[in-house]
């Protein structure tokens, strides 16, 4: 047998997982090396990553989500959701990120900063004098950042169902389309259901699961949102009779 292959980027171990496109995909960083196609298929494998760049995107972006990925290697951040939360921050407020100078000039500190609200925002606490000493950068510049950052983006830390449902989804399924309808799915009840967060993200998430044929239990989706499986199976009751009594269809519910 040959040297086992690893990533350019963080030397991790990379993984085949016959994707439709034939991914080769780095199992510590989620880096994308190659799309060689090849005769097999796995349907579920078709995340979106944001943290992966494509063709329209600019050299900025790209040197923004380069340093994002070495500085999550270094922190030994999980792909989801923290990772890819911070990249889709990083595509929705490009416009204002990339506008200062100051995080132009220093993108590890200014990744380390959105790093650590991130972290917050999800209650992972992780302390900043921590995060600058694993990956040897200045505690006061980086703090100074996280505070502008926080004004410059409106960065707050209230938690909503969607938050949740990206949070603990992704550790139940890779399916990009599953969390897609769940997401939308939430969006479209929103005003017109109330209650804890989680339960209903995980009710959302246990109704999309039902409509698409997909086995996954009640207790499963429980163990993952750290709430009891009967919680799941009421709050998807209250979900389907409400989608029921509006007449809604899981359908329209994803448009």
């Amino acid at each position: 047998m040959g040297e086992p292959l690893n990533c350019p980027e963080c030397h991790g171990a990379l993984v085949f997982p016959n994707g439709l496109k034939g991914e080769i995909i780095c199992e510590r960083c989620g880096l994308v090396i190659s799309q060689t196609r090849t005769s097999q298929g796995f349907t579920e494998w078709a995340p979106k990553w944001f943290s992966n760049w494509n063709e329209d995107d600019s050299d900025t972006l790209r040197e923004w989500l380069t340093t994002l990925r070495t500085v999550s290697c270094q922190l030994n951040l999980p792909n989801f959701p923290y990772r890819e939360e911070a990249s889709r921050l990083i595509r929705l407020k490009s416009d204002v990120l990339f506008r200062s100078q100051r995080f132009g000039k220093n993108k590890r500190e200014a990744i380390a900063a959105l790093v650590y609200l991130v972290l917050r925002k999800y209650n992972e606490i992780r302390s900043l004098k921590e995060i600058c000493e694993r990956v040897s950068l200045n505690y006061h510049l980086v703090m100074k950042y996280a505070w502008t950052m926080r004004k410059m983006t409106n960065f707050h830390r209230t938690f909503s169902a969607k938050d949740y449902l990206r949070k603990y989804g992704w550790k139940l399924t890779s399916n990009d389309e599953l969390i897609q309808t769940a997401e939308q799915l939430l969006t479209s009840l929103h005003g017109k259901i109330s209650g804890n967060p989680i339960s209903l993200a995980a009710g959302a998430f246990y109704f999309a699961c039902k409509s698409k044929m997909m086995k996954v239990s009640k207790d499963e989706i429980g163990e993952a949102f750290r709430i009891s499986g009967r919680t799941v199976y009421s709050n998807e009751r209250r979900i389907t009779r409400l989608m029921s009594t509006k007449g809604f269809n899981l359908v329209c519910a994803a448009q």
